[in-house]
């Protein structure tokens, strides 16, 4: 890894934490004091392996090989992993653009049936992608390739706009919402 690779990534990595620790005081539930929020580390990738024996699990994210490809890439990568106690809840990892004026969600994904967060876990993630958007400058979130039309309409439902792919390779469909 070069110099500047690891003085970014030990800076950005800075930068996440404040977010996260600021989202944390800013929990507005009773139960806050049993949600922990952390970055993708060893704990938590070893969590979601767990979750592919989960019978209704509707996605089929590599998270311990999209995060090792996304740390090597994208130091100013965004990460979140939300535990309630000692079980990990939710995961997301995305990026800000090259100018920084947008942070992009990349991946997204809840624990599939029961859930002591279930309706709480993405409120969560967009208080931190929001603080970490405000934090870089960015005016813009786009949530990525939503999973399916409900998952897109739910995302819609919470005040962002859909674009539809222009079917080029490198425009894909999302969602969008100015902060």
């Amino acid at each position: 890894m070069l110099a500047t690779h690891r003085d970014a990534e030990s800076r950005y990595e800075s930068y996440r934490q404040v977010v996260r620790e600021h989202v944390k005081e800013a929990l507005p539930y009773g139960d806050a004091s049993q949600i922990h929020l952390s970055g993708l580390d060893f704990r938590a990738i070893s969590q979601a392996k767990l979750w592919s024996s989960i019978q209704e699990r509707r996605a089929d994210f590599n998270w311990e090989a999209n995060t090792r490809t996304y740390r090597k890439i994208y130091p100013k990568r965004f990460e979140l992993a939300i535990w309630y106690q000692n079980r990990l809840e939710s995961l997301s990892l995305g990026r800000p653009s090259f100018n920084g004026t947008r942070v992009r969600l990349e991946l997204i994904e809840r624990v599939a049936g029961y859930s002591m967060l279930k309706g709480r876990s993405f409120a969560i993630t967009e208080l931190a992608l929001i603080a970490y958007a405000n934090l870089l400058g960015a005016d813009e979130i786009r949530i990525m390739q939503p999973i399916n039309a409900a998952v897109r309409d739910f995302y819609v439902q919470k005040g962002y706009s859909y674009i539809p792919s222009t079917g080029a390779r490198h425009f894909p469909d999302y969602c969008v919402k100015k902060i």
